[in-house]
């Protein structure tokens, strides 16, 4: 079924902050300090991000309306907050670390049964499903955002990069304590690997305008879930502000 525009946004209640009001618990509470602070950038591949790689080409002719949500969203907003934060964790010299998914196995076998699932249904409609190949232009991260030297760049073959890499360990060697996450999709492979991060007892900042879902509602119910029990969400400028109070670094502007 097509969804519309209109349906994409029907029993949204426009800000996230206000369903989170109805949850009856504690909300997590921390602070997070820049020196033991890492920013992490979930799957901004061309294969993730780009309407011509990946599932794009399916979606803008099937579902045209979630195409033009979904890569605008990624245009407009995501990229040039991570570029914002990008920035600003550069200058602090705090690790960055790229995430991205992709398979080895020309069979696909090293990558998740639930994606060699959708990539088989998907190829029934002559269309490209979201497991792509290890080193082609389709796993490669975006230019915009693209990792200089010596900034880490680690290949998950999972949804989440905890279950499939040794993501954990690296941060441990980095003695960082903190993570920032961003990227795509927010209900997805961000969610997934936010969650564990905080399950494994990290501080996590996920910013909400730094990263989108295909849909507003799984964007809204995303970040409502999330910042009820795993960690907090802010914005790129609340983020930005509240690094600042703590480093001799001036926020970056728009």
């Amino acid at each position: 079924m097509e969804l519309t525009s209109a349906a994409l946004h029907r029993g949204l209640a426009g800000d996230w902050r206000e369903r989170l009001r109805e949850w009856p618990l504690p909300l997590p509470r921390f602070e997070l300090e820049l020196n033991k602070t890492a920013l992490l950038i979930v799957d901004m591949q061309y294969g993730s991000v780009d309407p011509e790689h990946g599932v794009g080409p399916y979606l803008r002719s099937h579902h045209p309306a979630v195409a033009e949500y979904y890569y605008g969203q990624v245009t407009q907003r995501v990229v040039p907050n991570i570029q914002r934060l990008l920035a600003f964790f550069r200058r602090a010299a705090r690790p960055v670390v790229y995430l991205t998914i992709g398979f080895s196995r020309p069979d696909r076998l090293d990558g998740l049964g639930l994606l060699r699932q959708i990539d088989d249904d998907l190829a029934g409609l002559t269309a490209k499903g979201p497991l792509v190949r290890r080193g082609s232009r389709a796993n490669a991260v975006v230019e915009p955002i693209a990792p200089l030297e010596g900034e880490l760049l680690i290949n998950k073959t999972s949804m989440g990069a905890f279950n499939s890499t040794a993501i954990d360990q690296v941060f441990r060697n980095l003695d960082v304590t903190g993570i920032v996450v961003t990227g795509v999709s927010t209900e997805c492979c961000v969610a997934t690997t936010a969650r564990d991060a905080g399950d494994r007892g990290y501080h996590v900042l996920l910013i909400e305008d730094a990263c989108t879902a295909v849909t507003p509602y799984l964007q809204e119910s995303s970040l409502v879930t999330f910042a009820a029990m795993f960690g907090r969400v802010a914005t790129t400028e609340e983020a930005l502000k509240e690094f600042a109070r703590g480093a001799d670094i001036r926020p970056v502007p728009r």
